[in-house]
């Protein structure tokens, strides 16, 4: 992805990617360094869960308000008599397929410029957007406890269009990649949430992700609804 630039072209000033969760910037690392691994091979031979994500959220410095409709694919990785795990970093699992229909972003900086003015831009996508987006994250479902936990983290493999307006500037265009955090809880955290099922082989849910000691400041609630189903 390419640094977030909300300022016209002839700037020159860039502005740096937010700021993510620090499990999260570990875990994008690491998938960045070492790539597909063994889990590639395991792939489809324990099955996979296969469905659809619903998420609505927001995020702040900068404001960001967002929608978007996720297909995914998250191949089994473990089967035990007493769960199920689906754990696998990015290019082990197939890009998860997203469409974006709103992703509207505002910030105003907290300092006067030299003229006393307080400097601001709003962007919006230009257009939805269906984008591959790689798939980071672990899917852990306890049969003896009949609950199961999510954290999956989506990172866009291309730009998007944006229509951006600065208050000083005017009107620009802009290209960036986005990031989604799903699940019960923050990468490395999602355990501490359980959610039930009555049949492992279709896990639904409503959730909304509330922010925590680790994301406040950086998320608001994550509202979220998933449909995944184990396929052989």
């Amino acid at each position: 992805m390419k640094p977030i630039d909300h300022r016209p072209a002839g700037q020159n000033i860039k502005i740096p990617l937010k700021r993510l969760p620090t499990r999260v910037m570990a875990i994008a690392a690491f998938a960045c360094i070492f790539g597909p691994a063994g889990a590639l091979a395991q792939a489809g031979k324990l099955g996979t869960y296969t469905g659809t994500i619903e998420v609505t959220g927001t995020e702040l410095s900068p404001k960001v308000s967002y929608r978007a409709y996720v297909k995914v694919n998250l191949p089994v990785s473990s089967r035990k008599a007493d769960a199920i795990s689906a754990e696998f970093l990015s290019g082990e699992a197939p890009d998860a397929i997203v469409k974006i229909s709103q992703w509207d972003i505002s910030h105003t900086e907290k300092f006067a410029d030299s003229g006393g003015q307080f400097n601001s831009y709003t962007c919006a996508l230009a257009a939805p957007v269906e984008i591959p987006m790689s798939a980071t994250g672990v899917l852990d479902v306890n049969l003896k406890a009949r609950t199961h936990a999510l954290s999956l983290t989506l990172l866009s493999t291309k730009d998007i269009a944006f229509n951006c307006k600065n208050s000083r500037s005017g009107a620009y265009k802009n290209k960036q990649g986005v990031v989604l955090v799903i699940g019960t809880g923050a990468p490395g955290a999602q355990h501490e949430k359980q959610l039930p099922f009555t049949d492992a082989a279709r896990l639904t849910a409503k959730y909304t992700l509330m922010p925590t000691n680790e994301t406040k400041g950086q998320y608001g609630p994550i509202v979220q609804e998933w449909d995944l189903q184990l396929a052989r």
